[in-house]
């Protein structure tokens, strides 16, 4: 096939391209990267042309390159795939090459990726990253803007590979209108991106309702419902977050709620709710929306179920008078006491308050919750996923400080808490006003043995640093540390096991293929303690105290598992709890901030509870694992057994808990390899449909995890054009299903 083609490097460790076929020139090509004849990872030539100005219809493909994987490489090689064409083959020493004349500044690309999604990169940009956003301007009106947020590389932050950041931008939900707009892209500081101007269009979902029509006279209300739901998985678009008062018209009129009904403690009142014997408690700084009531009506007509206690969202007005949402997670025990965040606005019955002698709105609903002296029933706590009430920015960030006394002080006396747990204050990093308490629960922790498994293979002097590393961060700790060896080769390796099996650590040999869930299986039947810990060894202790931290949570009865904040060697958010939904996966949440960001809702300075944590550290207790038959070997033996372990504690009745009070370093993967564009990427889709056929409703539905985000993003990057499941729900797990033997 005759083609015309060039590739190079544009910046260290960037490999950008075009292809073109004389007779086809628009047609769009996969180019694959080999490493010494080893297929490394593909892409699809549609990226906007840069390089040359030549070709028609050309478009380029790009790879971005972590340069110490390739260290012992012999010849880099780009070709395009199922046919014999080589575009061209590069040294490893021409890594670090740049092309003559580069500009030294910032330099990107941008292109239309789906719906209201433009989508690029920002090259050599990492240290000036909190200077950046990227805008999008239609004529002189800003149509959409992000901050740099999502990192493309897991490299160190002074490597010349490391400093590639890209980014999603949602724009305005008007641009739906079926023409084309034409959209000028550039950075804060003027500089215009690649492929820009851009031209967009994308069409009103029409479709989605005409079929909802015609399903409508043959499907009950609750077949509807579902159909709407699954319609708007496939057919759904995220909006940026500052569109949200548009979906609530209520947002942009006047509150006059009236004189409350009563007052609670210092900071707070309530309000009668018709004649349904219930009550809306609200802080003072909080305008409660009448629309709040008549959905709390409609939830209790519906309520399976008593509920003991209903919350909803916030509406707040930021000092430029834009209204962004307060989204909250049906319900979160650990949040709540460490953060306070549903206090603000909750709805609860009359005898709750009649009478009270509480101080605070924190005190009235721990102690309410408290009341029944038994385990939480769940599915007895309901979520109203709409605003319950407006308040401003201003007002939230005055009264953190108070909020944080009245909580800490409720604490103090909550008889959820054992006795001897501490209540400590937590002081946040950096010059930005907090707008929430932080607090620190510290239970006391009268179990110091811990049983460590450890899978490796090869990697010895990794594997040592982990086990080092783990020993010396957690003194007082008795600590059972069993490694299974998957098959190492290495001389240095088997040194390195032969010195750990000499200091005291128990090595088992795993001679079959790796399957992760079936090793982790069999070294539990090992194991001396109750509580168990699943370690990579590919991970590194930056501070003391994980052990203690995560103890502390399990020490709670109905925790069945911890799991700590983990970051990448640049301090980029590897892990911050999994978030069920995005892409219908599971996906790990925060991976779009760095060390030292809040999050949204300021949930990476608090514990929470998350669906999942990952199982490159996460602490359990052995007598659970084994009641729930451990991790599943055959439907996930590499990916996604952690998630479903997790579910399956949170189906038992047991809860999950992300810390990000303690953190660890994770490189992800190192021993293994990426699995991009291999077999084993074929095996990892095969896991990915086990998830959504065992799981479907928690993915269609996940309880922490607010069903008007988007799912075709990040999460908590955007919110869904159309609300995914409005009508209240529970905070009880999500049931399983069953997998078929042939799947």
């Amino acid at each position: 096939m005759p083609f015309r083609s060039e590739c190079r490097f544009i910046a260290p460790g960037v490999l950008r391209g075009y292809v073109e076929m004389v007779d086809e020139p628009t047609r769009h090509w996969h180019v694959g990267l080999f490493v010494d004849n080893e297929l490394q990872g593909t892409c699809l030539s549609d990226l906007p042309l840069t390089l040359t100005e030549e070709g028609n219809g050309a478009s380029a493909f790009e790879f971005n390159l972590v340069t110490e994987r390739l260290a012992d490489a012999e010849e880099l090689c780009v070709k395009v795939l199922n046919t014999g064409h080589v575009i061209a083959r590069f040294a490893p020493s021409d890594l670090l090459s740049w092309r003559e004349g580069a500009n030294a500044g910032p330099v990107g690309f941008v292109r239309h990726a789906q719906g209201l999604v433009i989508s690029g990169v920002i090259e050599n940009a990492v240290t000036e990253l909190p200077a950046y956003e990227i805008v999008a301007l239609e004529g002189d009106r800003v149509v959409g803007r992000t901050r740099l947020f999502r990192w493309q590389h897991v490299g160190a932050g002074d490597s010349a590979v490391g400093r590639a950041a890209a980014f999603d931008l949602f724009l305005e939900p008007d641009l739906a209108d079926g023409r084309v707009h034409l959209l000028h892209v550039e950075t804060s500081t003027g500089l215009s991106l690649s492929g820009s101007p851009l031209e967009i269009i994308v069409w009103p979902n029409r479709l989605r309702e005409e079929l909802l029509t015609k399903a409508a006279g043959g499907l009950r209300e609750a077949r509807r419902r579902r159909a709407d739901l699954m319609l708007d998985r496939l057919l759904g678009s995220s909006m940026p977050v500052s569109a949200y008062a548009s979906a609530y018209p209520e947002l942009g009129r006047p509150v006059l709620p009236g004189a409350p009904d009563g007052s609670i403690g210092s900071d707070g009142a309530w309000r009668r709710v018709g004649t349904t014997g219930w009550v809306i408690c609200h802080h003072h700084i909080v305008q409660p929306l009448p629309e709040f009531g008549a959905r709390l009506e409609a939830a209790l007509e519906t309520a399976s179920e008593r509920p003991r206690l209903i919350g909803g969202d916030l509406a707040v007005r930021l000092p430029d008078e834009q209204i962004h949402p307060l989204l909250f997670p049906a319900f979160d025990l650990e949040r709540l006491m460490e953060q306070g965040h549903s206090t603000l606005c909750f709805a609860v019955p009359a005898e709750a308050v009649e009478g009270t002698a509480a101080l605070s709105l924190a005190e009235l609903m721990l102690g309410w919750l408290a009341a029944e002296g038994q385990p939480l029933r769940r599915t007895a706590i309901l979520h109203v996923p709409h605003p319950a009430g407006l308040l401003s920015e201003d007002d939230l960030v005055a009264s953190c400080a108070a909020r944080g006394e009245a909580l800490a002080a409720a604490l103090r006396g909550c008889t959820m808490l054992p006795a001897g747990t501490t209540v400590a204050a937590v002081e946040p990093p950096g010059p930005r006003a907090p707008r929430f308490p932080s607090i620190r629960l510290g239970r006391p922790v009268r179990e110091r043995s811990v049983s460590i498994v450890v899978p490796t293979r090869n990697r010895g002097e990794m594997l040592n640093n982990a086990v080092k590393g783990l020993i010396e961060s957690n003194p007082g700790f008795e600590l059972d540390i069993v490694v299974v060896d998957n098959g190492s080769t290495e001389p240095g390796t088997l040194a390195v096991l032969d010195a750990l099996e000499q200091s005291g650590v128990r090595i088992l040999e795993f001679g079959e293929g790796f399957n992760y869930a079936l090793i982790n299986n069999l070294a539990v039947e090992h194991v001396r303690h109750e509580q168990i810990c699943f370690m990579n060894n590919d991970v590194a202790f930056p501070e003391p105290g994980v052990l203690v931290e995560l103890c502390s949570r399990l020490a709670a009865p109905d925790v069945g598992a911890a799991g700590p904040l983990m970051t990448r060697a640049s301090d980029i958010v590897q892990h911050g709890g999994v978030v069920l939904g995005p892409w219908h996966g599971a996906v790990h949440a925060f991976e779009d901030r760095m060390l030292g960001d809040p999050g949204y809702g300021e949930m990476l300075r608090v514990a929470g509870e998350t669906s999942a944590v990952t199982g490159a550290f996460l602490l359990t207790r052995r007598s659970l694992f084994e009641k729930l038959g451990g991790f599943d070997e055959l439907a996930f033996p590499v990916n996604f057994n952690d998630v479903d372990y997790c579910l399956r504690l949170w189906e038992a009745g047991h809860r999950v808990v992300f810390s990000p009070h303690v953190r660890i370093y994770h490189f992800e993967s190192v021993s293994r390899g990426r699995e991009a564009a291999t077999p084993a990427a074929l095996r990892m889709q095969r896991e990915l449909a086990c998830l959504r056929a065992r799981w479907r409703e928690a993915l269609l539905d996940d309880p922490q995890y607010h069903p008007m985000w988007g799912v075709d993003c990040l999460p908590y990057r955007a919110l869904s054009m159309t609300h995914r499941a409005p009508a209240a729900r529970h905070a009880g797990a999500r049931p399983s299903a069953s997998l078929p033997g042939w799947l």
